[in-house]
């Protein structure tokens, strides 16, 4: 990464020397899964099961996910200044539905994009908390040539987080609503997702 002010940031210094590719991402989950293991301190096997089943989301959204026509309007020329870093875990299943969607526009639009382990970052992952709680994945926006941060979007979509809000509220239990919220993702094939990133790069533009 080149963003000037991690020479003076130790909180994206480190978040930088820990990143990944999407690549190593995916890697890392198959070989947590290989070992019956999950990233991050906390080794239950709700979290070792999740990885699992998100490494089977991985693999059929790399090979599923089509990417809009919107996409087509975004000059690469116009966010070659951009770098992206996504702060996710091998056990979240909102970044296993998300985080190859962030792969896949990063290479059209031709930005830089860096994976970072939200335990491993926490300094980190403290400045982009939503509502109050270290919710995952967070994708953050720099600026390569002056260093300052354009924007950060995340942990998921608003029809999504609608879903969770209202399960909440209503005390269903955690596993019914988040089955309900991969529901949701499967059925709408990451539609809202791609259009709150397309408004989200176009907002960092600004």
């Amino acid at each position: 990464m080149t963003i000037n002010h991690l020479l003076t940031d130790a909180v994206l210094q480190h978040a930088e020397e820990h990143a990944m590719s999407f690549t190593a991402f995916y890697n890392l989950t198959a070989e947590m899964v290989a070992d019956n293991n999950t990233t991050g301190p906390v080794k239950s096997e709700e979290r070792i099961q999740a990885t699992k089943l998100n490494l089977q989301r991985l693999n059929r959204l790399n090979k599923t996910v089509q990417l809009q026509q919107v996409w087509n309007e975004i000059n690469t020329n116009s966010v070659n200044h951009f770098e992206w870093m996504l702060i996710t875990e091998t056990w979240c299943g909102d970044g296993a539905q998300i985080a190859p969607v962030i792969h896949k526009i990063a290479e059209k639009l031709q930005i830089p994009l860096k994976l970072v382990l939200r335990d491993e970052n926490i300094e980190l992952i403290d400045r982009y908390l939503f509502r109050g709680t270290r919710s995952i994945p967070k994708l953050i926006c720099f600026d390569t040539n002056s260093g300052e941060e354009l924007g950060s979007w995340g942990p998921r979509p608003a029809e999504a987080q609608q879903i969770v809000d209202d399960a909440k509220a209503n005390n269903i239990p955690h596993d019914d609503y988040v089955l309900a919220l991969q529901n949701w993702y499967n059925q709408n094939k990451t539609v809202s997702l791609q259009n709150e990133l397309f408004s989200f790069v176009n907002d960092c533009l600004r």
